[in-house]
């Protein structure tokens, strides 16, 4: 979709910037100039901050109040208050430190892709998967089902899933004879049931002492009425889209670097080069980010090169409108076409090509000093626009940080060969799905590890790290048994 769009846009937007389409009656209005998304969704983001209908989901805009989903919520009062809770805790989360659970787990990674090399694309997904689920329920476990969770929901509110989002009229057939609508059902209150039971095995552990911090234990805590939020129920949705989204807006890049650097060894050459020279040999951490712009730099342009949400996610608007001249009704999609946006000749010269240099090096546009603090990937028209703009960019940053300087400190990313031959197996650069959020077709690839020495290290890293971690919490449930079996004496 988002390559059709741009061939439209190069024929049809002209100096505008954007054009109208239509899909089967809905007006699209198709932005493919920065600019023009700046004025629209960010100056004017007071009437244009709505969602659309995402057909094939029950109340996706929590018009009936059903509360769900906010990244496709309507700008409701649901919608204001779930935003408000969800920037706090994620960033009260960064202020506690939750870098340790990304170094905890990036260090199991390396050792699954030691070990089983072959299932690195399940792994990563896990890996991602797990963070989240360590940051809501504080639990490592749950991973898997919070992944194909996430798949699920990611499928259902895509153009490229049910054909109930294409050809909207099927979706009002009686659920009797409408599979897209049962099978909904089903997803749906399987889901929500799950996030529901989370909540209260959280309150249970916490009844015994049990529970370590997370976003489920910090809003039992603090109580519905300190949140604003209506209750446990609205909680748990809330609790349960932060885990769901971090899976997949981390997965995406992640699996393009792997493509990335198998397509550009000199770049994984450099990333290693810089890693080993500043961080002496050891494994990075989030505190030498400021001194790794290489790093940094290519995980900017993978992003650009091959952008986790190409086509945008689209706004509605609230309100008729005249821009430029043009009358813009209510009700109207407003596409930020990101594919458009990151392959701007006049921004980004030879769009079409991994150019990490245009972060690094003062003749290209892009260039910004100072280099400890960028590139950085926050603020990249990836992340949305004005009040729907994503909440999770430091996250998400962060993490890519973490995962891919682990990933050049262990590795040297290369071709899988093909054992009959000898030959290198290629790595497709456009093979994907067609969701919303896109992740590579499967493909294989080889993880070396850099060095006997280089292996052993991160064997002995995940070791340290699972003893400590598993210490830690028979520490905290054997205080917490203590404290409860200690007889009363205020009697």
């Amino acid at each position: 979709m988002w390559l059709k769009f741009y061939e439209w846009g190069k024929q049809y937007s002209g100096l505008n910037g954007f054009y109208m389409t239509e899909i089967l009656g809905s007006p699209i209005l198709v932005v493919t100039d920065e600019a023009v998304a700046e004025e629209l969704m960010v100056k004017r983001a007071r009437y244009n901050s709505d969602r659309p209908t995402i057909r094939s989901i029950f109340d996706s805009k929590s018009t009936g109040g059903s509360m769900e989903y906010l990244p496709l919520m309507g700008k409701n009062q649901y919608w204001a208050r779930q935003r408000r809770l969800t920037h706090a805790y994620l960033t009260e989360a960064r202020n506690a430190h939750y870098s340790g659970v990304m170094y905890h787990e990036a260090k199991r990674w390396l050792v699954r892709l030691i070990e089983d090399p072959e299932n690195f694309q399940s792994s990563l997904e896990d890996m991602a998967s797990k963070v989240m689920c360590q940051l809501t329920w504080d639990d490592p476990n749950l991973s898997e089902y919070c992944a194909k969770s996430a798949r699920g929901l990611l499928t259902q509110m895509s153009p490229a899933g049910p054909i109930t989002n294409v050809i909207t009229p099927l979706w009002h057939l009686p659920e009797v004879i409408n599979p897209w609508k049962r099978a909904e059902r089903k997803r749906h209150d399987e889901q929500q049931a799950w996030w529901m039971e989370r909540i209260i095995h959280t309150r249970a552990k916490m009844a015994l002492g049990l529970q370590r911090p997370c976003f489920a234990r910090q809003y039992l805590e603090r109580g519905h009425k300190r949140s604003n939020l209506s209750g446990d129920y609205e909680a748990s949705c809330v609790i349960g889209m932060i885990a769901l989204v971090g899976v997949f807006t981390v997965a995406g890049p992640l699996s393009y670097w792997l493509i990335c650097m198998v397509h550009h060894p000199q770049w994984q050459s450099r990333v290693q080069k810089e890693i080993d020279e500043e961080c002496h040999g050891r494994m990075p951490t989030l505190e030498d980010a400021p001194r790794l712009p290489t790093l940094r730099a290519c995980i900017k342009e993978t992003m650009r090169w091959k952008p986790n949400v190409p086509t945008g996610v689209a706004h509605e608007m609230e309100a008729n409108d005249v821009y430029r001249g043009y009358f813009l009704a209510k009700g109207t999609r407003i596409l930020p076409l990101d594919w458009a946006f990151l392959r701007n000749e006049t921004k980004y010269p030879d769009p079409g090509n991994f150019h990490p240099e245009r972060w690094l090096e003062p003749s290209w546009p892009t260039y910004q000093e100072p280099l400890t603090q960028f590139p950085t990937i926050k603020g990249m028209t990836s992340f949305g626009w004005g009040q729907r703009q994503c909440l999770g960019q430091t996250l998400t940053q962060d993490e890519l940080i973490v995962a891919c300087g682990a990933l050049s400190w262990c590795f040297n990313l290369k071709p899988k060969k093909d054992l009959a031959t000898g030959a290198d197996i290629p790595v497709p650069l456009d093979k994907s799905n067609s969701l919303l959020i896109i992740i590579p077709d499967p493909f294989q690839m080889a993880f070396e590890p850099r060095s006997s020495a280089r292996k052993q290290e991160a064997l002995r890293l995940w070791e340290e790290s699972d003893a400590r971690d598993e210490r830690e919490r028979d520490e905290f449930a054997k205080h917490a048994t203590m404290t409860l079996e200690k007889p009363r004496t205020d009697i």
